[in-house]
């Protein structure tokens, strides 16, 4: 301990407070946090000086060759990765056009989104001097809409996994990509399970897929970016890894990975591809039905089990659904969530205000995020709150 203090009075200093995260994976909140082994790596890597390029090439070699992959590198996120892989796209790694992002002036700069599938994640592409070209619109995408926008300046498409009904799925993305000799971009970052997401984009033909590492465990400051050999040099050709030396061209210095986020995205994922996710999601149920227990004496609360996340194939469920029936409730959702928010300790979940059923609103209670014995405590208040 340095002069009498600690992590926690520094913390208190600040007038920050803790949180119980029941809402999810959230960088707002923090990511996720690294926990065992994840942490001993990290420390490991902070007890002495590495070459990082080193490090970085090694973990990236490591990380494909888990994945059964051509190649991968880890990225500070998975948004880095997005727009390292729209860089990579559009200079191919050749340096005279690594020196000139993020102009793109003149270059295959435009990436193919589809409109009723537009994210604010999608923005990224722009960081590197890419433009998004809408395909469709908000209701619905077709494959000749996709058809219809793809010009000379094209680069690429870029498809937010794992898709929706209302547009072109990826099979089909792929198909109209390989016709036309574009690349494609997956932003796959919540897509970590099941396992087989990590590698079935590439695998299938994709040069790029994002993963984040908040959602297996690495915090929130590291990413995976995984493609082809090909793509994943051009990438690190506009990275910072090549911005050292006395040839600095490269605009990615501003995206750099330090040796402990290297190691956290490499011992996280190891552990996600080793770990029994069976017993993960009995754990989540165990605490679902804890938190039921005791609000299932609510006459105007109604529960289910959910999964609430995004991911490409159904799944256990990791979410208490608590519907208020609003009539009968003696407070609305908003002044529970206010509450839980103001209270101590400070409870942060996911509230859902129903339009299409106006007499009942929602909350998600996420127990992917929660620690030891946190159910029982957001349980209990919420039994507070409602006055029992």
């Amino acid at each position: 301990m340095s002069g009498g203090w600690t992590g926690h009075v520094l913390l208190s200093e600040l007038g920050v407070r803790p949180v119980i995260n029941a809402h999810n994976d959230l960088t707002g909140l923090g990511g996720s946090l690294p926990r065992g082994t994840v942490l001993e790596a990290v420390s490991a890597a902070n007890e002495s000086f590495l070459e990082v390029e080193s490090l970085s090439d090694a973990a990236g070699e490591a990380i494909a060759g888990m994945l059964g992959i051509e190649a991968a590198m880890v990225t500070p996120g998975a948004a880095a990765a997005a727009v390292l892989a729209t860089a990579a796209c559009m200079t191919e790694g050749r340096k005279d056009l690594v020196a000139r992002i993020p102009d793109t002036t003149g270059l295959r700069n435009e990436f193919v989104v589809q409109a009723g599938r537009r994210t604010f994640y999608d923005r990224c592409l722009e960081g590197a001097g890419g433009r998004i070209v809408p395909a469709g619109d908000e209701c619905s995408t077709s494959e000749g809409d996709i058809e219809k926008v793809i010009g000379e300046r094209t680069a690429g498409i870029f498809f937010y996994a794992p898709g929706a009904p209302n547009v072109v799925p990826f099979e089909r993305v792929l198909e109209i990509a390989r016709r036309h000799r574009l690349a494609v971009i997956v932003d796959a970052a919540e897509q970590v399970y099941p396992l087989e997401n990590f590698s079935k984009y590439v695998r299938a033909g994709a040069d790029f897929a994002t993963y984040s590492g908040k959602f297996f465990g690495a915090g929130s400051m590291a990413g995976i970016l995984t493609g082809t050999a090909a793509g994943i040099a051009a990438a690190r050709r506009n990275s910072y890894l090549a911005f050292e030396g006395p040839d600095a061209q490269a605009f990615g210095r501003h995206m750099k990975v330090g040796r402990a986020e290297i190691m956290a995205a490499y011992a996280a994922l190891r552990n996600w591809l080793e770990m029994d996710h069976g017993r993960r999601f009995r754990n989540y149920r165990r605490l679902m039905e804890n938190m039921r227990s005791r609000l299932q004496a609510f006459p105007f609360l109604s529960f289910s089990y959910e999964d609430g996340s995004v991911t490409a194939d159904p799944k256990p469920p990791d979410s208490l659904r608590v519907t208020f029936d609003r009539f009968r409730s003696p407070k609305t959702l908003a002044e529970v969530v206010r509450e839980l928010h103001d209270g101590e300790p400070c409870i942060i979940l996911r509230p859902h205000y129903q339009w299409v059923d106006p007499d009942r609103d929602y909350l998600d209670v996420r127990v992917s995020t929660l620690q030891a014995g946190q159910e029982k405590i957001i349980a209990d208040r919420l039994a507070e709150i409602l006055g029992g």
